[in-house]
Order: structure tokens, then C-alpha cells, then sequence
């Protein structure tokens, strides 16, 4: 019988839409992390000033099918972000952890093994650390820091921003990152502008992190929370003046772009300033009770209010964030400015589109071709297949919104022409074979009927002979009607 299903080409007239401009990096050149857990660099800048993915980061998330909550520290350069990572990796190293004036992280660097963790509302997720170059350091430049910035904002489920003493004018200068994401950052291809309110939409849940605090929380002769004294400090002020402007436009910046957002103070872990420069050797038992205790309320907040990143009806999975980060460093490298809403919807249309493609390879292989060329058969071997092809689908396309439901009915479609072209090519090869066994037939009845010992027991043990393909109903019925009147004719002759 022909090859009737042509592997890898799809029925011309259900061929989906090209893709739009976005290609997937390449993990053949690197395997995933194996061996002991550790940071493995996601984003770097290459020799040529273009943003690069490793490719040993991208085999590690290809691998991470299941939601992902992306939890990222940002801050300046050597004041503890790696220390902090790996405390909530329940570890006293693992990220590197500096001492000198020089940087040790560059780039965007992730844990090389996600964290299985439980939010508050039950939501299982898969935890994703990374660990931000400091947005000061000497050999940088402002835009580098914003795109840098801007990155991890745009990844993360949960950004905490470390910073050293209390909520002043210089904190907030430093903070100035935030008024710029509105000039590197669109919300959509089309209109103008995007607003901090706009960004706000998919912004993550914000932590400013206050370390070495030793300042009393008292507000008119009353208590505070961390929560209320970030509050009380991004409060417009006051007054008139360019720099006063500047400082409450950063205020209102923060507030928009990050409408979900806490505060927490950890007193200094140690007294003695030479064992702070060794900080990740000294076991947690040596440390001041209430910087343990403000550390546990961290983590616990943490991975209770961590959730998988989400776009719509797309949520983030290892595969999903390869894309985006992908799409996102594109548009760096090009020297547009990316697009949250367009980069989904680039990676949505890609997933889905691969999902596509494998579902229907799994159904051509999936499809049983030794069944007889019935119509009952032949439909058990069709709605078999494409139950496995369905459940391929269901587990690799992402969203569901009006992407996923365009290639579900292409794969629908395939399915309908596929076995319609099937069936037909197999119905015609079985008439052939029936007519090539009837006219066999014919030979050899008319060769026993005139043949000179010619007997009628001769004739029936002809008759009654069975086919090759016997199983076949349309061809036993043919040549049954067919064996009955030349047996007939031919002994008519005879006689």
C-alpha cells in the first residue's frame, strides 16, 4: 500500500499563518545543568555590546514544562543581593557573595535548579532565582542599567529591591531606574508613551528590602509597620523647586509601576565589621536574633506570595520564559524598544505553533495502518491517534485565548483531511487488489471449467479459496458475486 501520510507536510488548505518575527534560541549547543545544583549566567552582554542568552540557561529552562514564579534581587553592587538569594536557597553559598569593590555578578544570572514551593492560595510553582548585576556598577552605563533593570522587572513574579539604611532623598535617586522603564518599555506596539499605570498592569509584586535599618518605626507617637513607613515615604511632598519635582515624579513613578508592593527592614546581621566581610561563612545561630527573625518573615513571605508569572491566559513556564527573555533582548539588540503585550503573543504563537506541529507527527506515527480498509477500523485507528495527538497538544500549547484556539481547529481540520485522504487512497487500493484478485480468479476458474478433467469439485475447491486480504468486506463481496456467475457461465458452456 502507498505512504499515505507524508510526514511533515501538513494538508495545504489548513496551513497556519507564518509565524511572526521571533526565533527560539537554540539549546543543541549546551546541555542542561547536571551534577550539584548551582548560578548559571541567563542574560550577558557579549564583545560586540549585543545581549546573549546562554545556551546552558536555555537547556536548563526548556526542561521546566511546569509554571515558574520568578523571584529576582536587584540593587546596587556589593550590598548582600547574593547573600539574600541564597538564604531563601536555604544555603550559605551559591550565589557568589563579594567582599572586595569589584562586582561578582554580571548580567542576569538564575539557580540552576528550580525550587518546588506552595503560594498561600495553593498554587503549586516552580521557584526561579536570579541574581541582577548592581544597577551602580563603575563599568556601566545608564542605559545599560535601565535595560538591566528593566529586564528583571519584566521576568520576575516577585522583584525585591536591596538597599543598604532607610527610604531618604538618595534612596529615591537611586531609584530614578523606575521614571526611565517608561522610555524602554512599551505595552503595546501601537500608541504612544506608556504611563508607570500602564507598566503597573504587568508589573511584579515589589519588596524593598532595607537592610542594616536602625531606625525606630514611630509615626505621631505610634507604631508603624515596614509597609506604612514605605507608604509614608513615597507620599508626594510639598513645594515647589526642579528637584522637588524630580523626587515626587520618581514617588509617583514607584506607586504606578508598582501597585503591589511591601516593605521589609532586617537589622545588621553582626556587630564586629570583619566578620560582616565574611558573612556567608558565619552559621545563622552566630547572628542577632532579630535578623533572623526578620529573615524568616522574608522567605515566608516569599514563597507564600510568589505566584507563576501570567499574561492573559498564558501563564510562564521554563520554555515560556526562554521566549520572552529571547523576544525582549531582540528588540534590545535592535535598538527598538521591546513590547510586553507583542513579545507574549510572539512566544504564545510560537509554542503553540510547535505544539502543532508535534501533535500532528505524533498522530501520523500514532496511527495504526495494519487495520483492515473498513470504515469501522478504520475510524477506531483515527480517533485513537488522535487522542494521543489531542493530549500532545494539551500539554506543550500555551494560553488560552485566540491563539491556541486557532491552531486547536487547525488541528481539527488536519485531522478531518488527513483521514479523509486516507480512507479514500486506501478504499482505491483495495479495489485495486480486488480487481487484480478477481481477474486472477477469473484465470484460474476458466482454466478448471475447460479443462479436460474438468470436475465441479475442481471448481468449488477454487471457489472456495481464500483471498489474500479476506477481511476485506467490499472485495469478499465482489468476488463472491463475481466467482458465483462465472462458475455458472462457464459450466453453462460446457454443458
Amino acid at each position: 500500500m502507498m505512504r499515505l501520510f507524508n510526514r511533515g507536510k501538513e494538508p495545504s488548505d489548513v496551513s497556519p499563518q507564518p509565524l511572526p518575527t521571533y526565533s527560539s534560541p537554540s539549546s543543541s549547543s549546551a546541555a542542561p545543568v547536571t551534577g550539584p545544583a548551582r548560578p548559571i549566567r541567563l542574560v550577558y552582554l557579549d564583545e560586540k555590546g549585543k545581549f546573549r542568552m546562554d545556551p546552558e540557561a536555555v537547556a536548563t529552562l526548556q526542561l521546566v514544562k511546569e509554571p515558574i514564579g520568578v523571584v529576582s534581587v536587584c540593587g546596587r553592587a556589593r550590598q548582600g543581593k547574593s547573600y539574600i538569594l541564597n538564604q531563601l536557597l536555604g544555603r550559605s553559598s551559591g550565589f557568589q557573595v563579594a567582599s572586595t569593590h569589584r562586582p561578582c555578578t554580571k548580567g542576569l544570572w538564575l539557580w540552576s535548579t528550580p525550587l518546588k514551593r506552595t503560594a498561600l492560595d495553593g498554587t503549586e510553582y516552580n521557584l526561579i532565582l536570579l541574581d541582577s548585576e548592581g544597577i551602580d556598577a563603575y563599568d556601566q552605563t545608564g542605559t545599560y542599567s535601565t535595560q538591566i533593570f528593566s529586564l528583571a522587572v519584566l521576568l520576575s513574579s516577585m522583584f525585591i529591591y536591596n538597599q543598604m539604611g532607610g527610604i531618604d532623598e538618595t534612596a529615591l535617586d537611586r531609584l530614578s531606574l523606575v521614571t526611565q522603564m517608561t522610555k524602554h518599555i512599551r505595552v503595546r506596539a501601537s500608541g504612544g508613551r506608556t504611563t508607570p499605570s500602564e507598566l503597573g498592569q504587568f508589573s511584579p509584586i515589589f519588596v524593598w528590602l532595607l537592610r542594616d535599618f536602625y531606625l525606630d518605626l514611630v509615626e505621631d507617637n505610634r507604631r508603624i509597620t515596614p509597609r506604612d513607613y514605605l507608604e509614608l515615604a513615597l507620599r508626594p511632598v510639598q513645594g515647589g523647586g526642579r528637584d522637588l519635582a524630580a523626587k515626587n515624579e520618581i514617588r509617583d513613578s514607584i506607586r504606578a509601576l508598582f501597585p503591589d508592593r511591601e516593605c521589609f527592614t532586617l537589622v545588621r546581621p553582626l556587630n564586629n565589621e570583619n566578620d560582616l566581610q565574611r558573612l556567608d561563612q558565619i552559621s545563622l545561630d552566630k547572628l542577632r536574633p532579630e535578623f533572623k527573625s526578620g529573615l524568616d518573615a522574608l522567605t515566608k513571605f516569599v514563597f507564600e506570595r510568589t505566584r507563576p508569572k501570567q499574561l492573559g491566559a498564558t501563564v510562564m513556564t521554563g520554555p515560556i520564559l526562554v521566549g520572552i527573555t529571547d523576544a525582549y533582548l531582540n528588540a534590545l539588540n535592535n535598538g527598538a524598544v521591546p513590547t510586553i503585550s507583542s513579545s507574549w503573543q510572539s512566544v504564545e504563537e510560537a509554542e503553540c505553533r510547535r505544539a502543532y506541529d508535534s501533535a500532528t507527527e505524533i498522530y501520523m506515527s500514532a496511527f495504526d495502518r495494519t487495520k483492515p480498509p473498513e470504515e469501522v477500523s478504520l475510524r477506531e485507528s483515527h480517533d485513537e491517534a488522535k487522542q494521543k495527538s489531542l493530549a500532545a497538544f494539551n500539554a506543550s500549547a500555551v494560553g488560552a485565548g485566540p491563539t491556541r484556539q486557532k491552531y486547536e481547529n487547525l488541528l481539527q481540520n488536519f485531522f478531518r483531511k488527513a483521514f479523509e485522504d486516507y480512507k479514500r487512497t486506501a478504499f482505491m487500493e483495495a479495489d485495486l487488489q480486488c480487481s487484480n484478485a478477481i481477474q486472477s480468479m477469473e484465470k484460474k476458474l476458466r482454466a478448471a471449467c475447460h479443462a479436460s478433467d474438468a470436475k465441479i469439485d475442481n471448481v468449488l475447491k477454487i471457489k472456495n479459496h481464500k483471498t489474500e486480504n479476506d477481511s476485506v468486506e467490499l472485495k469478499e463481496k465482489d468476488i463472491s458475486v463475481f466467482i458465483t456467475n462465472t462458475t455458472y457461465v462457464e459450466f453453462a458452456k460446457i454443458n
